[in-house]
């Protein structure tokens, strides 16, 4: 009876330290979890299986992201120097009037700030955080392309969006990457996220990708492609960074 008491005491201490992790960082990876814990993948994985029964995570490849908005204010400011740095040396290519599109992640949030600068903007998102944000700009036109809401991202895909994002043209596309890999490119955990990326990507004259450094070297179950004569990779590291070697035959540029 004490060895019982005591595994589930266990258990339970697991599902507590996952959920702060959650919250803390936004998501959790199933290898890293168990490499670092000293437990196998299996216990992992049903812990995140409880987590997601409860309402506390939304399962997704290799691992598991924090639920609903907790999850956005989460990430929000994980990195936040990192991804401002990035994010910052977009500002100048901003045009001041046509159509742009931000993606849904919080890397990109932190542009919308300076959009206040070019009221004669209309601002296309699929991500509800980043439109009710965008509403509070003053001056530009926010645009939600709805369609099927992914629970485990907050984003809107599937077929309404892309009908949606099919009927627009953007003079930019200004996104982020779950992971960058240097043969899959940007990486997402869910397919229906790398397919509306990939399709905004047609239909921009030209896209930006900011990621921290982080997430070089990462992948992940989804890949999006991008044209990559069109396409500039802002980090929060020095262009010149060795680090960004394995990554200049993707893209135009690097700044």
């Amino acid at each position: 009876m004490f060895i019982r008491t005591d595994m589930n005491t266990t258990a339970h201490q697991r599902l507590e330290r996952l959920t702060v992790l959650l919250q803390q960082q936004g998501e959790v990876q199933v290898s890293v979890v168990a490499g670092e814990w000293g437990i196998s993948e299996m216990t992992v994985r049903r812990d995140l299986q409880r987590l997601a029964e409860q309402g506390v995570a939304a399962r997704v490849h290799g691992g598991a992201v924090a639920a609903g908005g907790l999850r956005f204010a989460s990430r929000l400011d994980r990195h936040g120097k990192e991804k401002r740095r990035a994010v910052s040396k977009l500002i100048e290519s901003l045009p001041d009037a046509g159509c742009i599109y931000l993606d849904g992640s919080t890397t990109i949030y932190h542009l919308i700030d300076a959009l206040a600068r070019r009221p004669g903007l209309q601002v296309a998102t699929n991500n509800s955080d980043t439109f009710h944000r965008l509403a509070q700009v003053a001056g530009i036109r926010p645009l939600l392309i709805g369609g099927e809401l992914n629970t485990a991202t907050d984003n809107l895909v599937g077929p309404l969006s892309h009908r949606a994002v099919e009927g627009l043209s953007f003079i930019a596309a200004y996104t982020s990457a779950y992971a960058l890999d240097p043969e899959a490119g940007g990486c997402e955990p869910e397919a229906a996220d790398a397919e509306i990326k990939s399709l905004v990507a047609r239909r921009s004259r030209r896209v930006y990708v900011a990621i921290n450094h982080h997430k070089l070297g990462r992948y992940a179950a989804a890949s999006w492609q991008w044209r990559p004569e069109t396409t500039v990779l802002a980090t929060d590291l020095d262009p010149a960074d060795p680090r960004l070697n394995p990554y200049r035959s993707l893209i135009a540029e690097i700044i």
